[in-house]
């Protein structure tokens, strides 16, 4: 049987492949009080009913609901439950809704940049860190994710202790990388330079490399254009719908999103396109659209 890569790879042959929105919108809205990840185990109908929805909205890539499960972001958020039911709840979900489509969908297991940037922390030590991201890429890793999502990174050394831990503990799945970019062209919010990130990260092979959340998909769109420079890997791309308000309203339309998507696609600038902060299943629908008509950067 062929591997996960080579499998999304003969996607990538074909056309641009589409990932979910963000699953903190659909599942808990503008509530800051809530944390998504609980929705998998309080109510785990209706993550399975929001993975069902977005494959037959066209994603192709879904992601699993455990952006804040490492233990050390469970912590701090006053959250009893432990990353095992998190992510055993969440897989369990998206592995149904794949098995109920009858499709080919891969499950992308979310590791988020966790409470500290590791390179800045005094009160967090690098082994508590790994210890924590240990626990949460054991537990995907168990419960069938296809692929390791290494996703809002603010700290590349967060990325690479995970990275480094994906390797050992399943060195066979692939990983993507993305990074969260600041508004200066060019520049993560670390202040870390695009070329630099892709540089540190290269090593581990990854599937794909790129960004999201940010500042919108114009700004995302501006600064992938600089990374194809620096690297022949695909790219992956998960705009937010732009900068929330004060009540936490995003500005950007399905349409302005895809609109600005579609001239990146022009430009063979894509090959993994998904949401973030603020997406929902329109832009889903609306991206998946038109990716079917482009073929990707692989």
């Amino acid at each position: 049987m062929s591997s996960v890569k080579e499998r999304i790879q003969a996607i990538l042959d074909r056309h641009i492949i589409v990932k979910d929105a963000a699953i903190g919108t659909t599942l808990v809205g503008t509530r800051r009080d809530l944390v998504p990840d609980l929705v998998s185990v309080d109510e785990p109908e209706r993550v399975q009913a929001m993975y069902e929805a977005s494959i037959k909205a066209g994603a192709v890539i879904i992601t699993t609901n455990t952006f804040l499960a490492d233990p050390l972001m469970l912590a701090q958020c006053g959250v009893e439950r432990t990353t095992d039911e998190l992510v055993a709840a969440a897989l369990s979900a998206a592995r149904a809704a794949r098995e109920k489509s009858e499709k080919e969908v891969f499950i992308a297991g979310s590791i988020g940049p966790s409470t500290r940037n590791i390179s800045l922390a005094i009160d967090l030590k690098e082994d508590e860190l790994r210890a924590s991201y240990r626990t949460l890429i054991t537990a995907l890793d168990r419960e069938g994710a296809d692929i390791f999502l290494i996703e809002s990174i603010t700290d590349v050394r967060n990325a690479e202790i995970a990275a480094e831990l994906c390797r050992e503990i399943a060195p066979e799945k692939p990983i993507i990388f993305s990074a969260v970019l600041s508004k200066i062209g060019g520049l993560l919010i670390s202040g870390r330079s695009v070329e630099k990130y892709v540089e540190d990260l290269a090593k581990f092979e990854p599937l794909a490399i790129g960004f999201n959340c940010s500042h919108g998909v114009k700004n995302i769109v501006d600064n992938i254009e600089l990374l194809a420079r620096y690297t022949s890997l695909p790219t992956y791309v998960a705009p937010s719908a732009g900068v929330p308000d004060a009540r936490g309203h995003h500005p950007e339309t399905a349409k302005k999103h895809t609109e600005t998507l579609r001239a990146a696609a022009e430009r063979g600038l894509l090959s993994i396109v998904g949401g973030c902060c603020g997406t929902t299943l329109d832009f889903t629908r609306s991206v998946a659209q038109m990716a079917r008509h482009y073929k990707p950067r692989k």
